[in-house]
């Protein structure tokens, strides 16, 4: 009786829903294919550059600030961090109401007056701890933005490859910071951060300049039951050949009964709880352990201690190596498969961090030139898997939940990541006990998450946004492929 009465409820809620929008009662037996085009990436390009300056605050607040003029305080580590998270709660409730275009406007120009300050006032302390709480309030909201919005536009055949864009933005912006930062000579009369602050505001006229290429969602407009613009919406991200009415009716019919089902027929109390919100805030917070201040603060004493003192091409091959395992995993996501990819990725930075706790577990072996270039080789290779396995975070937040919950659940995951490091930035002192605790506690902690992303999480390479939230409501998922 209550499953009939459940059914029954959610029928009157579908016809009722499909009432007020005007959905077609006839199914269309011809299928259409939704294809991939230039015109959905390139409408990301904007958010990607907001995500490279938003990773060199990362890196700046990781340890990777050598040069700075000012006072390294646990405040001006961790700023950007809390900008972030502030971002993504205040992004939240707004994502559904504001175009991507005004928002991404908003925040380039937001980037480029952070880079003002900087550039203007790389001396004082005040002003930097500003623009980093600027910038990461920026980079927040457009992370959470960019998710939701890439995973609407992009088609099946290529999600992987929008989604895998955010990562590649912030990594990026990590390269451009650990190498300027650890290549620059104290004698030059310039100051490093106000090179921060001027490539800060190149970034953010890029993403001005490419903000004219937002294609907005088309169910953006379809939940405010506009069909005229979702119909143009459609059109532009479509091929010429593709873009015919009745291919487009059909385009537009399935995105309305995904809209329906989605967000008006399933109560929230039975959404939350078959939600994988747990399991995606754990996979997401591994990301955390990746390029963090620990890892980055061994890289450098191993480095000075094999060279004297200097830094030279070590840093440099750090994270070269890191986005080349981002790149690595471009092809992979949407060919390979997305989960066997970063499960093989996260079983090798376990290892590997397992392999630094033994050099370090030994005072002996922290004080031998041979072991801290062990060191170095082995937090090198650790990025190269850190960056293949990042992307995938990204595409599994941007598939998982229910439109209803989904920039809630998504801005969640996001807030827990952003408080590991600052969880870690007011915790670790760099010292032989606790970079060994460390170091073993992440590769445990890896080994642990490896086993348990082998049997739960699933394989979603060329499913629709509905079949994959499906598949994310069921546990068990044995397949690796």
């Amino acid at each position: 009786m209550a499953k009939d009465t459940e059914l029954e409820m959610m029928s009157t809620n579908v016809v009722s829903v499909t009432q007020t929008c005007s959905v077609p009662s006839e199914k269309h037996k011809n299928k259409v294919v939704y294809h991939p085009t230039a015109k959905q990436w390139m409408s990301l390009m904007s958010g990607v550059f907001i995500f490279i300056s938003g990773g060199m605050s990362l890196a700046f607040g990781l340890g990777w600030n050598l040069h700075t003029h000012i006072h390294t305080t646990m405040q001006l580590r961790y700023s950007w961090f809390t900008g972030y998270i502030a971002g993504a709660i205040l992004a939240a409730p707004l994502i559904n109401s504001i175009p991507k275009r005004v928002s991404m406007l908003l925040g380039a120009f937001l980037v480029i007056v952070g880079g003002i300050i900087i550039t203007s006032v790389p001396y004082n302390y005040s002003a930097i701890l500003a623009a980093r709480y600027i910038n990461g309030i920026v980079v927040g909201g457009t992370t959470l933005q960019f998710l939701v919005h890439a995973s609407e536009i992009a088609a099946n055949e290529n999600r992987g490859f929008c989604l895998w864009l955010e990562q590649t933005g912030i990594t990026l912006g990590m390269v451009i910071q650990t190498v300027y930062t650890s290549q620059w000579s104290g004698t030059v009369q310039f100051a490093a951060d106000r090179l921060h602050g001027i490539l800060g505001i190149l970034f953010g006229t890029l993403a001005i300049c490419c903000a004219h290429l937002i294609i907005e969602s088309p169910i953006f407009f379809i939940r405010q039951c506009d069909d005229a613009r979702a119909l143009d919406c459609l059109r532009q991200l479509q091929r010429p050949d593709d873009a015919a009415p009745r291919a487009l009716q059909t385009f537009l019919n399935e995105q309305r009964s995904y809209v329906v089902l989605e967000t008006e027929t399933v109560a929230w109390s039975k959404t939350l709880t078959h939600t994988p919100f747990l399991r995606l805030l754990l996979y997401r917070s591994m990301l955390a352990f990746g390029f963090a201040l620990p890892m980055n603060e061994v890289m450098k004493a191993a480095n000075l201690l094999v060279l004297g003192g200097v830094y030279e091409w070590q840093p440099i091959v750090f994270v070269v190596l890191r986005i080349g395992g981002t790149c690595s995993s471009l092809y992979m996501f949407d060919v390979t498969g997305r989960k066997l990819v970063s499960l093989v990725a996260l079983l090798a930075t376990a290892m590997l961090s397992i392999a630094i706790a033994g050099v370090w577990d030994n005072e002996r072996s922290v004080e031998s030139e041979y072991h801290m270039s062990v060191i170095c080789v082995l937090s090198q290779v650790f990025q190269f898997f850190a960056g293949l396995y990042a992307p995938s975070s990204s595409v599994y937040l941007s598939e998982a939940f229910p439109m209803k919950l989904k920039p809630y659940l998504i801005a969640g995951c996001l807030v827990i990541e952003q408080a590991i490091h600052i969880i870690v930035i007011c915790t670790f002192h760099l010292n032989i006990f606790c970079m060994y605790l460390y170091a073993l506690f992440v590769g445990i902690l890896m080994l642990i998450c490896f086993g348990f992303f082998c049997v739960t999480m699933p394989e979603t390479r060329k499913t629709t946004l509905g079949e994959a939230q499906i598949r994310f409501r069921k546990f068990w998922h044995f397949k690796c492929y």
